[in-house]
């Protein structure tokens, strides 16, 4: 595909500008462990399937952070905040001194147990909520990590969740220890991933779920976590799914629900009721022949902004 025709499929795919917040209204939202009706991803369900297209993402990044601090990593103390099916704690398990992992809905965290089991190194692995770490001790761990967790929370009063979370990070961990945060900007959400284009009401949504860097950055801040120059890192090839499945079957994975099961958006558009008119126009690309040039497209945009953001920020020493 010559470069110019490359440049101009990715501009035509290109959604328009994002606004802070969404004027459409989400309706359904499933109950939690606590009764909270916040979850907008059926995960007690889809986590049955979930582990077919996901492999942890930004392992570099997140074992690079934990090895600049002071205590050795294979000695570090590792909490995963909504651990889900436990891939990290499980890419991870060699490395580290002790694994605890919390997670909210009850499929995930039956998933995590049957693959963590009774390693020896799996200190807690318990169901709770983000924002209420009461099982961890005040300076325990030497890292926090959350792998595209903060869009399940609710986004109310300036995503005020995500700042009580934050602060709950800071007390469990040790000075000098680290949190990594593994999230989307809004932008990557609806201009990276090649389906939800299809799919403008749930596109909205899911992106106004996902808090901008500014916000990050405010409840870092008013955490008393430090953020510096070195904070925000932004792979730009790597997909969140997979490498192997993210276009395993191209186009024709939006048909497959066994894919879907592996990014919470796809819920979206079921919940906004877009998924049959969207596939319906996925099928028309594929029948006029235009599907493989629009995925394209697609693609490029992929890859000039990636899936996925980084922030690595510290607890001050004293």
């Amino acid at each position: 595909m010559p470069e110019l025709a490359q440049e101009q499929a990715a501009k035509k795919v290109k959604t328009g500008s994002l606004v802070q917040g969404s004027l459409v209204k989400e309706t359904v939202l499933h109950a939690g462990f606590d009764n909270a009706h916040t979850e907008y991803c059926p995960y007690t369900k889809t986590s049955q399937d979930y582990d077919g297209t996901r492999a942890p993402h930004g392992l570099n990044i997140a074992l690079g952070s934990m090895a600049l601090s002071a205590t050795p990593l294979h000695e570090q103390h590792i909490l995963d905040i909504g651990c889900g099916t436990g891939t990290f704690l499980d890419a991870i398990k060699d490395k580290v001194g002790k694994l605890n992992g919390l997670e909210y809905n009850d499929g995930m965290i039956d998933q995590a147990k049957k693959k963590m089991g009774d390693h020896p190194k799996l200190a807690k692995l318990v169901q709770g909520s983000a924002d209420s770490l009461t099982m961890f001790a005040d300076n325990s761990m030497d890292a926090c990590t959350m792998n595209q967790v903060i869009h399940h929370f609710p986004k109310d009063d300036n995503y005020a969740f995500n700042l009580r979370t934050f602060k709950e990070i800071a007390r469990v961990l040790k000075p000098g220890g680290v949190f990594v945060l593994n999230t989307s900007m809004p932008e990557q959400q609806r201009d990276a991933f090649w389906w939800l284009s299809l799919f403008p009401k749930a596109s909205e949504a899911v992106c106004a779920r996902f808090p901008p860097l500014d916000v990050l950055k405010a409840h870092a801040k008013e955490a008393k976590l430090e953020f510096n120059a070195d904070s925000i890192s932004v792979p730009l090839h790597r997909s969140l799914m997979a490498e192997s499945k993210y276009l395993e079957h191209g186009v024709k994975g939006g048909f497959m629900a066994s894919y879907r099961a592996g990014d919470s958006s796809w819920a979206m558009t079921e919940n906004f009721g877009e998924l049959d008119e969207g596939l319906k126009k996925l099928q028309d690309m594929i029948d006029k022949g235009t599907a493989d040039y629009w995925l394209e497209g697609r693609e490029l945009l992929r890859h000039s902004m990636g899936q996925a953001t980084f922030m690595t920020v510290r607890k001050p020493l004293a």
